[in-house]
């Protein structure tokens, strides 16, 4: 029979917690009544809203058609009296002699009163047959040379088939300089012979004005408009003279004299109802538009007293429901808060549990990196002493027998070999800062081919690949070797039955494409270290946290994490970046993006200084005197017997405070050659700031055996000289030698 205890939902799941806090089966039904009692007075509110919409939007409808016939009766009265001025002035020239001066002015005078008596008349224009301006209501006698026969009403007029009156298009008056448009006929003297023509010019602001005081509630647009589309006047004014051929209104036009629709401006894009009329007997439509969203308003203003009203009833109901369910519900919500609390609580220990592994694993690891610096601190200042002791003792052996002298050369090379290991373990307890240098990738992959075969083991075939003329990059060694040595390792472990490591270098440039998926870095040249393997690979999922801290897939105890977070965190720290290719069953690929570096590589660039013994540089003029301030009996020895072999001065002391005495005894010191971290109450820092305040002018030169940035806090380490331990008695001489020359 299965265990039924594995179908249930662990406490502290989503599932677990969502299940306690469901209602049991006699709440739903109540639960399904307080759902009625807000669906229900929603619903209403839908359908009200709905309703008093389709309400608002007929009134609308009903208001546009009643004021556009308010303005087809006003439009139709303003062109019938233009027509009836153009008639009385033609039957006025019916027996006039125009060609008389007298006739002309009281012609003039005529159609002066005319348009004094209209408010929309502009002018009152006769022009002969050839355009030309005979009489004017405008001008006086004698009239100016203006010429009309360019206007569409004069070339309509005497062409074939004139209509009996012409509306024209809308511009500037040439005697008013109004913007008008002209209502004209032609001069009709019963023989049906063209002898010029009579033209009304209507003021455009006339109609203008009335438009905008139409509706003075709401946001209105009124339209006067040719059946061609061209625009005789609109409130709101536009400086378009047409509309588009394909405007909404040319299109209704097309289906009937009037008509009521709904439509976008093809003028100023505003959504209108829209009702339109042709006045009678004239190619002229008068238009009328609401903008919806102001018609619109009433209806959210209603929606919103609605909603008022729904909300009030949907709390009492709401209310009345809550009050019947609140005693059934009592113990369900607190039987619900317990086992969620519970779930949280539960949570909550996991996660604890699992930050404390974590710190715990912070901590060894910041243990570990104490212990490697302080043992390297140590190492390095026996190195001093080993290297500067052998190195003296070579230059003193004379013609003692060869086999002394290899002896000699031998422990040297052990020395120096060990110098290599503690900048090794400066770097592992990452408190080597970086150090860029000149380097060459192909020569520093070529010089760890060694390590990583013995590292990887004989299971996993070891391949370099190195790109011809490749570019040199300015980084720091150590920390490069370590983060391929991060990488081979990884590597390895994905290969538990072995397999084949390659090691790529190669230039490129990358251009502004391929950099914006990388947005840490930006285009120009690089150089690519590439570390493929043919192991297991990985997942999306886990591809995509590789870098982050404390990530590993690798069993408790078998990885911290942190290998290829170094790696990403160096190459950031060297204004590059680290990419990772990985395919399931085939392979991962780790490229590393190093900036190109601008200057060139230095022939013979090593990445640790050597230690062979040269001679030692004299002093730059005799008597010199130097303080050596060392807490360490075997360094302060061979730094006092390679200075003073040197040609210096040199006088000694184990702490801070017998240096200071020293110093207050000499005061022909000219440098102090000082370790950093010291035994007793000052350091080497504070001694030499001590120093520096009493004697203004005094070189100092400081020796440790950790790197600069970890003891030199509060001063950058560029702006102070640091000899770094182990060194040799021909570098101390050339360093003190070199700061006394300057």
């Amino acid at each position: 029979m299965p265990d039924r205890r594995a179908e249930r939902p662990p406490a502290g799941s989503p599932a677990g917690a969502a299940g306690a806090l469901l209602p049991p089966p006699p709440l739903r039904a109540a639960w399904l009544l307080v759902g009625l009692c807000l669906v229900l007075p929603v619903a209403l509110l839908v359908l009200a809203a709905f309703d008093n919409r389709r309400e608002v939007l007929r009134e609308a409808n009903e208001r546009v058609e009643r004021t556009v016939r308010i303005l087809h009766e006003h439009s139709t009265k303003v062109f019938e009296t233009q027509r009836l001025i153009l008639d009385r002035v033609n039957g006025r020239l019916t027996y006039a002699d125009l060609a008389s001066a007298t006739e002309r002015e009281a012609l003039h005078r005529f159609l002066a009163e005319i348009q004094r008596n209209y408010d929309q008349v502009a002018t009152i224009t006769i022009v002969d047959e050839t355009g030309a301006l005979l009489v004017s209501s405008r001008l006086p006698p004698p009239v100016p040379e203006i010429g009309y026969a360019d206007r569409d009403w004069f070339q309509v007029l005497r062409g074939e088939d004139p209509p009996e009156v012409y509306v024209s298009r809308s511009y500037a008056g040439r005697q008013s300089g109004w913007t008008v448009f002209n209502v004209a006929r032609r001069i009709d003297r019963g023989d049906g012979r063209f002898h010029g023509a009579i033209t009304v010019s209507v003021a455009r602001d006339y109609f203008e004005s009335f438009y905008r005081e139409v509706d003075p509630d709401l946001a209105h647009a009124v339209l006067l408009l040719r059946a061609d589309g061209q625009i005789l006047a609109r409130e709101p004014h536009t400086d378009l003279t047409s509309v588009p051929l394909d405007s909404p209104m040319l299109r209704m036009i097309g289906y009937g004299d009037k008509g009521t629709y709904t439509t976008r401006s093809s003028i100023d894009r505003v959504e209108r109802i829209f009702s339109f009329r042709k006045l009678d007997d004239y190619p002229v439509y008068t238009g009328f538009g609401l903008s919806t969203r102001v018609v619109l308003e009433t209806w959210r203003r209603n929606v919103l007293g609605y909603a008022l009203v729904a909300g009030l009833t949907a709390l009492a109901l709401l209310a009345a429901s809550l009050l019947a369910l609140r005693r059934t519900r009592q113990e369900q919500v607190a039987t619900a808060r317990w086992r969620a609390a519970a779930a949280a609580l539960e949570r909550e220990a996991a996660e604890r549990e699992a930050a404390e592994a974590r710190f715990r694993q912070a901590q060894k690891m910041e243990a570990l990196g104490h212990l490697t610096g302080g043992i390297a601190h140590d190492f390095n200042n026996l190195l001093t002493v080993v290297i500067g002791n052998l190195e003296m003792a070579r230059r003193r052996a004379g013609d003692v027998e060869d086999r002394v002298r290899r002896g000699i050369e031998h422990a040297m090379d052990g020395a120096r070999r060990a110098a290599v290991l503690t900048h090794r373990l400066l770097a592992f307890s990452r408190r080597s800062p970086l150090a860029p240098e000149p380097v060459a990738l192909d020569r520093l992959v070529d010089g760890m081919a060694g390590l990583l075969r013995s590292t990887l083991g004989e299971r996993i075939a070891v391949e370099t690949v190195a790109a011809p003329d490749l570019w040199p990059v300015e980084v720091d060694v150590n920390q490069t070797e370590n983060a391929i040595l991060n990488l081979a390792v990884n590597a390895r472990d994905a290969m538990p039955e072995g397999g084949r490591l390659t090691i790529e270098t190669a230039n490129l440039i990358l251009d502004e494409t391929a950099a914006a998926a990388h947005p840490e870095i930006e285009p120009g040249p690089y150089v690519t270290l590439a570390v493929t393997d043919t192991g297991t690979g990985m997942a999306p999922e886990v591809a995509a946290r590789a870098f982050d801290p404390f990530f590993t897939t690798k069993a408790v105890g078998e990885g911290s994490g942190l290998g290829l977070a170094q790696v990403y965190g160096f190459m950031h720290q060297s204004s590059g970046t680290a990419i990772l290719d990985s395919t399931p069953g085939v392979g991962t690929t780790v490229r590393l993006l190093f900036p190109r570096c601008a200057g060139e590589l230095p022939p013979g660039t090593e990445r640790v200084p050597a230690l062979l013994p040269e001679p030692p540089e004299s002093a730059p003029r005799p008597g010199l005197t130097v303080l050596v301030l060392e807490d360490d009996a075997g360094v302060r020895a061979v730094s006092v017997a390679a200075l003073e072999e040197a040609g210096y001065r040199v006088f000694k002391a184990a702490d801070g405070p017998d240096a200071l005495d020293l110093l207050d005894a000499h005061p022909e010191t000219a440098l102090l050659f000082t370790d950093v971290v010291l035994a007793g109450p000052l350091d080497g820092r504070a001694v030499a700031v001590e120093a520096l305040r009493r004697r203004p002018g005094l070189k100092v030169l400081y020796t440790t055996g950790y790197a600069p940035d970890a003891v030199f806090r509060s001063k950058p380490e560029e702006e102070a000289a640091v000899l770094m331990k182990p060194f040799t008695a021909s570098i101390l001489a050339r360093r003190v030698r070199a700061l006394l020359r300057d």
